[in-house]
């Protein structure tokens, strides 16, 4: 595949897709098509190599990520087998993806850089599907990839002792002292739970790829609506995430098949957020896409929300610095 913003035309899988739509501005981000179901032989194996994953979609999945140019390439490979072997008993398959399946290294967050990466994933919304959960072992530690290393690590999964893996970026953005003037405050996965789920207000966020050409389009008029809705800081807030640096594990995420995504997180409702959806051809009319917005957030909110005029929302108009709000809120 090109780059995901690239493609000129719809491409499609026979099971999963990846595609973009060329109507609206938005990327479409579906599994990636190589996660296909392909019949293996009668034999009960736990090993496996992508796509040929049948028989392993309800287990979770020691996964070895590796460059298969790379000297120690066969041995690894070797190796997989041999763990696969000491867990044929056990409720975990071992799956061998090679790094050139490069849509799926995106799907994973994986870099081509941090190869070799060894994770074990669970499909805890079925295979293929976010949010998915990795139990991380090693990125980039070739050394480390050998039958006890990788038998142990196995063990410790099965019995709950390995901790579930979150990747955030460094903080972006001081919350307290952020200026809403100067658009959306931008959020990492470390931040999620106490800006997101655990705050007691409507929370509108942005998930977004910075690769992504329509997420650019789109983060001018988040700003912007940030901006002009800022009066009612108390009861709702806009936000913005990077997805691909981000681990964010709640059951929205079923619904991200591309960027940018929005999703609101009503207040005392948290659990239940659901997707937003504003046309993506009023990008290029902010006042157009802005009404828009608002039209779909208004029933939702659980306190009234309007916009204020341009003007308004950049001068003072009598209202408190950002600072000073967010000083009252922590």
């Amino acid at each position: 595949f090109k780059s995901w913003c690239q493609l000129p035309s719809p491409c499609r899988d026979d099971t999963w897709t990846l595609h973009c739509l060329v109507l609206l501005p938005l990327v479409v981000l579906a599994a990636p098509a190589q996660f296909r179901r392909i019949t293996r032989d009668a034999k009960k194996s736990r090993w496996f190599e992508f796509p040929d994953l049948q028989g392993a979609a309800d287990l979770p999945q020691l996964t070895l990520m590796l460059d298969p140019t790379a000297s120690d390439f066969h041995n690894v490979y070797n190796v997989s087998i041999q763990v696969a072997e000491s867990f044929s008993s056990e409720k975990l398959a071992v799956v061998l993806l090679r790094a050139d399946f490069a849509s799926t290294l995106k799907f994973f967050k994986i870099k081509a850089g941090e190869i070799p990466t060894v994770v074990i994933v669970n499909w805890t919304n079925g295979i293929g599907q976010r949010p998915y959960q990795l139990y991380l072992h090693s990125q980039g530690e070739p050394g480390r990839l050998t039958v006890p290393e990788l038998q142990g690590f196995g063990q410790m999964f099965l019995r709950g002792e390995v901790t579930q893996w979150f990747r955030s970026a460094p903080v972006v953005d001081d919350p307290v002292q952020h200026d809403s003037k100067s658009g959306a405050l931008e959020i990492v996965g470390s931040q999620f739970q106490r800006l997101v789920i655990d705050d007691q207000k409507d929370v509108l966020v942005m998930f977004f790829a910075p690769w992504c050409g329509f997420s650019k389009r789109m983060q001018p008029r988040i700003d912007e609506l940030a901006r002009r809705t800022q009066q009612f800081y108390r009861y709702f807030a806009v936000l913005k995430i990077d997805d691909t640096r981000n681990d964010v594990d709640h059951p929205v995420m079923m619904r991200l098949t591309g960027y940018p995504f929005l999703a609101f997180f009503p207040a005392g409702k948290k659990a239940a957020a659901e997707q937003i959806r504003v046309d993506g051809r009023l990008l290029g009319d902010s006042e157009a896409w802005l009404q828009e917005a608002m039209t779909k957030l208004q029933p939702l909110a659980t306190h009234s929300i309007s916009l204020m005029s341009a003007d308004a929302a950049d001068g003072e108009q009598g209202l408190l610095t950002d600072a000073e709000e967010r000083q009252e809120e922590f």
